[in-house]
């Protein structure tokens, strides 16, 4: 058994609305061992999951999140599904999955790692961010909760120096800057390695990228079809 796992972006997000409740659970019903999610706060001061600055793109509602309460916030829908709060997204995979966390605004890394231990939930959460100073404090403030590093285009990278700087445990490599030397690194350093496809990929597309990573070394996939990620990992594994 090569002991590869099931990841999800935003939840399952090719068949519930992005970052909702409904896109988790159906993200866990199709064995995501990983839920990757996104988090911003409002202007009265909560954490909401939700991608984008705005809410325009995923919601019949319009508005900037930092400038809307959550009042607000709650009114807005995709398909019927209302835009979460932290404390919901953390709820509802409790004990269930385990959590990747995006910080989109710069300045919540001590707020998300405040919440996450309030909740109890520090062993099921990794934090990430393009913020370094985000992931630094997150570090800084509990050295208990793994980081996750992103790779996103080809550039040097030594993963000793990374893991030195954040204590990361998770790398998060696109597949444009994946290679066998990096992987390698990574994985010799004791960093897991997760990998993300598009969703606008072919079923073939995504396997063969798949099998290519997975013969480098990349442990973790993951796509808005979780259930994709459990087939194509059982081909891989026949």
């Amino acid at each position: 058994m090569s002991g590869l796992r099931i990841g999800a972006h935003r939840g399952a997000m090719a068949y519930a609305p992005e970052n909702s409740l409904a896109a988790f659970e159906k993200a866990i019903e199709q064995g995501a061992y990983r839920v990757e999610f996104d988090i911003r706060r409002s202007r009265d001061g909560h954490l909401v999951v939700i991608h984008d600055a705005s809410i325009d793109r995923t919601t019949d509602g319009q508005g900037v999140v930092r400038e809307m309460d959550l009042a607000e916030l709650k009114k807005a829908h995709c398909n019927g599904e209302p835009i979460p709060t932290f404390a919901e997204a953390l709820e509802c995979m409790r004990g269930r999955t385990r959590m990747l966390i995006e910080f989109k605004d710069g300045d919540i890394a001590e707020q998300a790692v405040r919440q996450v231990e309030a909740a109890g939930l520090v062993e099921q959460c990794t934090l990430s961010s393009f913020d370094e100073p985000s992931l630094l404090l997150a570090h800084a403030l509990n050295e208990e909760v793994e980081i996750a590093y992103f790779l996103v285009e080809p550039k040097p990278f030594d993963a000793g120096e990374i893991i030195e700087r954040f204590a990361a445990g998770l790398l998060i490599v696109w597949p444009v800057a994946a290679t066998a030397e990096y992987i390698a690194d990574a994985k010799k350093h004791g960093l897991e390695v997760r990998c993300g496809f598009r969703d606008d990929l072919s079923y073939d597309e995504t396997y063969a990228g798949l099998c290519k990573l997975a013969d480098m070394g990349v442990v973790e996939f993951s796509c808005g079809r979780p259930d994709w990620i459990g087939r194509m990992i059982r081909q891989y594994e026949q």
